[in-house]
């Protein structure tokens, strides 16, 4: 079992894709005691949108379907089996496959506003990194990390909210209002990865560093 998960990490890009997962925080739970508050809180936020986000089916594969799979095409040469769409995964994980474009369009623009603040409060968490004077260049790395992980998992909700409105609006009613304030959040969060990863090399340019 221990060779099967170590061949996937070193299939999946290496040791920072796997750390900036939910299931990959538990690597670093040893280290995370010597770390500032501000980055404790920041790999927490990261952690519980990943899990909303995969939980609401806001993303386009339930969590894990990907490594699973992954993990039947080298041990055993699957990965045909049938997929649900995104969309259909988000009807199924909100109750609405059977539910009509009005129920939809309400449900949806309900979830946006959710996917929105929780994007809001992990770029505030990033903000608080940014002026956390005790922080390093090195622990900075899983720190991006989670937030590249964050910022994938907004742009496939962002992708499939297009989605839903342009299956379900109607003259006079859809979500482009709600998917816009979500797209400003995303944005935001992005803005604020970039500006990290700014500070990163700062640090490492610094003297002594």
């Amino acid at each position: 079992m221990m060779f099967r998960i170590g061949l996937l990490c070193l299939f999946l890009t290496g040791l920072s894709a796997c750390v900036a997962t939910p299931s990959g925080t538990n690597l670093m739970a040893d280290q995370t005691t010597l770390l500032p508050a501000s980055q404790q809180s920041l790999r927490a936020e990261a952690a519980a949108l990943d899990a909303r986000f995969h939980e609401a089916g806001w993303v386009a594969e339930e969590h894990g379907a990907a490594v699973q799979r992954l993990t039947g095409m080298l041990m055993f040469g699957r990965g045909n089996a049938p997929e649900l769409s995104a969309i259909d995964i988000y009807y199924r994980d909100a109750g609405l496959a059977e539910a009509s474009a009005d129920q939809r369009l309400v449900r949806a623009r309900l979830d946006l506003a959710e996917a929105a603040s929780l994007v809001d409060e992990l770029a505030l968490e990033t903000q608080g990194v940014l002026s956390d004077p005790a922080v390093t260049a090195a622990t900075l790395t899983d720190d991006l990390a989670a937030l590249d992980y964050a910022i994938g998992d907004a742009r496939q909700a962002l992708s499939l909210f297009h989605s839903v409105n342009e299956q379900n609006r109607s003259e006079g009613d859809d979500i482009t209002s709600a998917i816009g304030q979500f797209r400003t959040a995303f944005q935001g969060l992005s803005a604020a990865a970039d500006a990290l990863a700014d500070h990163r090399r700062e640090l490492r340019g610094a003297p002594g560093s």
